[in-house]
């Protein structure tokens, strides 16, 4: 949820570590409220907590998240550094209730945002992000497995999906209410699923949050929530100490406003930054009326399954010259002109890294041949080189003629595979995709090369900042910051 935003920053400075799942919006001008002072209710009258909200209800929210803290980077796998930075996001959309199963951690949203945007200090570098107008329109999947958030009009950027990637932004409001009635000074728990939905964890291991319904001002009944979680997102381990308040309004059958304070201590991961942050979020939020743009007619019109490639992230390097659509899995570590290197990390197994290389033009009506590419492949890897297993030569459906090398060989007592592919055009353009893998792994990652090459293209109008003409790059295990995580 937090720090992605402050990676940007490193990355387009060159500094070797991921984003992680650090995002952070907030709306802070929309947020005043009025408080006026209400009899209170007798401590043993019975509130009823039943939503009124279902599939088809609409409801506007605006919400704040303040961020401060520090990171935690570790590039070279000794010293481990601290930086501190602040982020302050802004967010307000309408949101649609599509589907409700019996419990409201299974429930589908779909939301038109109408602002989205966020200022990152880190040391002293500023950022800011939003959302683009053709991305506004976000649909929401949650269960008790996960929340997956996707857009319907076409695929998000790191950066926008960071951006929407806040606190409660994967559940349904309705989920944090108790399942009956309930007396003034009444507690109730929240389960294992709700809770890592509201923190935007992917596992929770153990949790003690509890809700009390403290009091009941006239037609609001006020409830606080504490507790301390242990949990996980991408396989890294974070620590978050959570106190928080809900308003549920009795007239409205609805909560309408939610506050929370988390001090959290996540670790550092081999493709992102840890992070001691301290996170203030506050939403308001109240039904609201139907809007065209999530109109019957609208949604009729979408895809709103989240299907593996409605899930795939857009990356877009003016600088390398290129565009491509990867895997949530994949984060990457260090973006400049002539070097972008990515990390595809599952369930906190660094599983292998892709190193994008632009190359500067041959001579017109020259291309590179794959006997001439093999060796450079081989030169390049030297003593490490054991046996070229296979060597492809194809267009691909996006028009670029691929030259593709597998090769076996050894880093120390290691067994490692290397994909060496390089991409032209007929424009002459060119680029090289290095992938290193260990060889224990192939079986279950066979083709995680082939899906970032189909979906390469190069950008039109943008000159890469190339460093050589040498087709091929050294190994990525060697121009890695942290050369040590892949013979883990």
């Amino acid at each position: 949820m937090l720090f992605a935003f402050a990676a940007v920053i490193f990355r387009n400075a060159a500094v070797s570590f991921a984003a992680g799942h650090l995002a952070l919006t907030v709306i802070s001008s929309l947020l005043a409220t009025v408080i006026i002072t209400f009899p209170v209710r007798a401590a043993n009258e019975t509130i009823d907590f039943r939503p009124a909200a279902k599939a088809g209800s609409f409801r506007q929210s605006k919400v704040i998240v303040e961020v401060e803290g520090k990171l935690k980077l570790n590039a070279d796998g000794k010293e481990v550094k601290h930086l501190p930075f602040t982020v302050q996001g802004e967010l307000q959309y309408i949101e649609r209730i599509v589907s409700q199963a019996k419990s409201w951690t299974d429930v589908r949203l779909v939301r038109s945002y109408q602002s989205a945007n966020a200022k990152i200090r880190l040391h002293e570098s500023d950022l800011t992000t939003e959302l683009r107008p053709q991305r506004r329109l976000i649909a929401v999947q949650s269960s008790v497995k996960e929340a997956i958030r996707f857009s319907p009009s076409g695929p998000l950027t790191r950066e926008e999906l960071d951006l929407i990637e806040v606190p409660a932004s994967g559940l349904a409001l309705e989920a944090l209410l108790p399942s009956g009635a309930m007396k003034i000074g009444g507690q109730w728990p929240l389960t294992d699923p709700i809770v890592a939905r509201l923190l935007g964890l992917e596992a929770v291991s153990q949790q003690d949050v509890s809700c009390t319904l403290d009091s009941v001002k006239e037609n609001v009944a006020i409830v606080s929530f504490t507790g301390k979680v242990a949990g996980a997102v991408g396989g890294v381990s974070s620590d978050i100490e959570l106190k928080g308040k809900l308003n549920f309004d009795l007239s409205q059958r609805a909560v309408t406003w939610l506050t929370l304070a988390a001090k959290e201590n996540r670790a550092i991961g081999h493709a992102q930054p840890g992070f001691d942050v301290l996170t203030k979020f506050r939403m308001v939020s109240a039904p609201t009326k139907p809007i065209d743009e999530l109109s019957d007619k609208v949604l009729a019109s979408l895809d709103l399954q989240p299907q593996a490639a409605r899930s795939l992230i857009e990356l877009n390097s003016d600088s390398g010259g290129f565009q491509l659509l990867h895997d949530r899995r994949w984060s990457v570590m260090l973006e400049r002109g002539d070097l972008t290197v990515l990390r595809l990390v599952d369930r906190g197994d660094l599983i292998a890294q892709c190193n994008i290389t632009p190359l500067a033009p041959l001579a017109k009506d020259q291309q590179l041949s794959m006997e001439g590419f093999q060796q450079d492949v081989k030169r390049v890897l030297g003593k490490n080189f054991e046996e070229m297993i296979e060597a492809t030569e194809e267009v691909g459906e996006n028009g670029l003629r691929i030259l593709r090398v597998l090769v076996a060989g050894t880093v120390g007592e290691l067994p490692i595979q290397w994909t060496y592919y390089h991409l032209s055009d007929d424009a002459n353009r060119r680029a090289t995709l290095v992938f290193t893998l260990e060889s224990s792994l192939v079986s279950r990652f066979a083709h995680i090369d082939r899906e970032l090459v189909a979906n390469f293209r190069f950008i039109d109008g943008k000159q890469p900042t190339t460093a050589a003409s040498d087709p091929t790059m050294p190994p990525p295990r060697e121009t890695a910051a942290d050369r040590s995580d892949l013979r883990r």
